[in-house]
């Protein structure tokens, strides 16, 4: 375990670049015909809830790799390598997504689309209540970090960043799609992937946070994101 996440820390950027290729070529196929099948969706939602489930109740041994990998990234994350995290990470911070946040909803309601906004508004705004809410709950204390570029008070688990950045890039790009070109759907999706990826690569980089801060933070807003995109879709085909 030691070793293995040592080796995690020492060969990052290759292992990163590979897994948003990953999660590129992942995303790509979901949407290779449009907009997944509800019960596309419904095995999506299931397999997130289950994957926040696991990591809230980790075993001694994961928690245990968790930290060692953290230790590690203080080791051998270069100064370079945290200066291009603290620029990134600025992109998942509060007052960033709450700008876009509000931009966007305003060019919703300035369009009259108010079932997307409606959608906008539950997701966005549920997923900050959401991340504020199991916080406190598991009151999980942040890894060590003496680099000085960021403080973070609240507490780690889940990763705020992770999921206010998938649930306002990744809804954005959902919302976006219908109404591009097919040309230009395929790059929308590959950006909105690697953005989402590298912001919460840059938690674990800075050390603020866990690997499964991470991962839990993107599982819970999957559970809303795509919760809600099936919902609102279920709704707007029911007779009224």
């Amino acid at each position: 375990m030691a070793l293995s996440a040592d080796a995690l820390a020492a060969h990052l950027l290759p292992l990163l670049a590979g897994l948003v290729t990953v999660a590129g070529l992942i995303a790509a196929a979901l949407w290779r015909r449009g907009a997944p099948s509800a019960t596309t969706k419904a095995v999506i939602v299931v397999l997130a809830a289950s994957l926040f489930t696991v990591l809230a109740a980790m075993p001694a041994a994961m928690v245990d790799w968790d930290r060692r990998l953290a230790d590690a990234m203080r080791t051998h994350v270069t100064p370079p390598q945290l200066d291009a995290a603290f620029a990134i990470t600025q992109l998942g911070n509060f007052q960033t997504l709450v700008a876009v946040g509000v931009i966007v909803a305003l060019g919703l309601a300035a369009r009259r689309c108010w079932s997307d906004l409606a959608l906008w508004l539950a997701v966005t705004a549920g997923n900050g209540l959401l991340n504020r809410t199991l916080k406190l709950g598991f009151e999980r204390l942040r890894p060590l970090h003496d680099h000085g570029l960021v403080f973070e008070p609240a507490f780690s688990f889940p990763s705020g960043h992770a999921s206010g950045s998938l649930a306002v890039y990744g809804l954005l790009t959902a919302l976006l799609l219908p109404r591009l070109p097919p040309a230009a759907r395929l790059p929308l999706l590959l950006a909105t992937v690697a953005l989402v990826l590298l912001i919460g690569a840059s938690r674990v980089i800075l050390q603020v946070h866990f690997l499964s801060d991470v991962i839990a933070g993107y599982a819970s807003a999957t559970v809303l994101l795509v919760g809600g995109h099936a919902l609102r879709e279920s709704l707007r085909r029911r007779p009224w």
